[in-house]
Order: structure tokens, then sequence, then C-alpha cells
């Protein structure tokens, strides 16, 4: 059975990894012929993984990088140097990105409160 640790660490593994594909296409905003790539999490990216009632049905694979994500490109914005990144969509993904990556950490911590008043009402 996972843990809600395993869970949150997973979920922040991912977002560590998508600050750094969006760090990169910022990096390589004026590169020519540069394409616009996102990490995008899997629907089984989460170590909660659904209920299979029947052993025919189908699972999504967990992807190889550890990051629970696979890199897409994004070509719909072709500049006329062949780059496809845009600065106002990457900042509002790394805004996205790290608003929620403070979320999981106060999550982990309002867990370890928990747990720690759990530890000292027990003991009693």
């Amino acid at each position: 059975m996972p843990n809600v640790y395993d869970a949150l660490t997973a979920r922040m593994n991912y977002l560590t990894a998508r600050q750094g594909v969006i760090a990169g296409n910022i990096a390589n905003s004026d590169t020519p012929g540069y394409i616009d790539r996102d990490l995008v999490a899997d629907s089984n990216s989460s170590n909660f993984a659904m209920m299979v009632s029947s052993a025919g049905h189908m699972s999504a694979p967990k992807s190889a990088d550890g990051a629970g994500g696979k890199i897409v490109e994004d070509k719909r914005f072709l500049q006329h140097n062949g780059n496809s990144v845009r600065l106002d969509q990457e900042m509002l993904k790394m805004n996205d990105t790290q608003l929620n990556y403070q979320m999981m950490t106060q999550l982990y911590a309002k867990q370890v409160a928990l747990q720690k008043l759990a530890l000292s009402t027990n003991g009693r």
C-alpha cells in the first residue's frame, strides 16, 4: 500500500523535472530551430494506481525517466527562425509549476505535523 509520503515525493520529483525542461526552453528562446518542450504528467504518475477489476484491463506504463511524465514538443507557434518558444507561455508554466511545488511542500509539512501530533497523543 503506497503512503502519502511516496505520492508527495513522486509529485515533487515530477515538478522538479518539469521546471528543468521549462528552464531549458527559456535558455533556448533565441536558438534557431529550437522546439518548445514540456513534461506532461502520465495518468499513472502517482504511486496510487487505479483498481483493476479484470486481468484483461490495460494499465498505463510508468515512464522510464523516473519523473512520472513524458516530454512532448509543441510546434504550433513556429517563428521565422524555426523556434517555437513563447516566453510569456513559459513564464506562466514556470509560475504554475512553482505554485504546485509550494503546495506539495506545504502538504508534506502538514503530514509530518499530523504524524507528530498522533505520536505525541498516542504516548499518553
